[in-house]
């Protein structure tokens, strides 16, 4: 027997709401985001907004997971054109930079790194998500690193991300393209 739920059916995209979810968290990040803000930005209600997704802190986290999947799956497209160790960890900073400099108002840098870490000291389920984030993105360079034929993939992979972080944050303070991809170069000629 089906359970029929009562009253009007959701009448939102959940991808577009959390897309738009997403813009206003990266900008702001969780503390500094408005329910008011986080609303108007999906394009629903307050109640409709935690029927839908629960309380902020919520939102924040299928939002966080959201950004880590894409991020992974960022990671291994940029990799990929690269086909040796050295082309794809420079096609990977290179990339992120681009990322990092694009947003709506400005650089933003890395939705985990620039907004999670501030969180991740007294909120232990944003600690969590933010480490499932950055060990998957570890892992993902890995992986391709590992395919390609370098040494030491695991320990490389962490830190060609760690390079990536550095970057993020030297976006979001307003670091210039060519300052950022410098760094990536001169990183990936030593990383890999």
């Amino acid at each position: 027997m089906e359970t029929r739920r009562r009253g009007r059916p959701p009448q939102y995209d959940r991808d577009a709401a959390l897309a738009a979810l997403t813009n206003a968290f990266w900008d702001q990040g969780l503390a500094a985001t408005s329910l008011d803000a986080l609303a108007a930005a999906a394009g629903m209600n307050r109640p409709s907004l935690y029927a839908a997704f629960g309380d902020k802190q919520a939102m924040y986290l299928d939002v966080l997971e959201r950004f880590g999947e894409q991020a992974c799956a960022n990671v291994r497209l940029a990799m990929a054109a690269g086909d040796t160790p050295r082309t794809a960890v420079t096609a990977l900073l290179r990339g992120g930079v681009k990322a990092y400099l694009a947003g709506p108002n400005g650089p933003r840098g890395c939705l985990a790194v620039c907004t999670a870490t501030s969180e991740a000291v007294m909120t232990p389920a944003v600690r969590e998500a933010l480490q499932l984030v950055l060990r998957d993105l570890d892992a993902a360079v890995a992986e391709r690193l590992a395919e390609l034929g370098s040494p030491e993939p695991t320990l490389q992979g962490q830190l060609v991300a760690a390079v990536l972080h550095s970057l993020a944050v030297r976006a979001r303070a307003g670091a210039g393209e060519a300052e950022l991809l410098a760094m990536a170069d001169a990183a990936a000629a030593q990383l890999a």
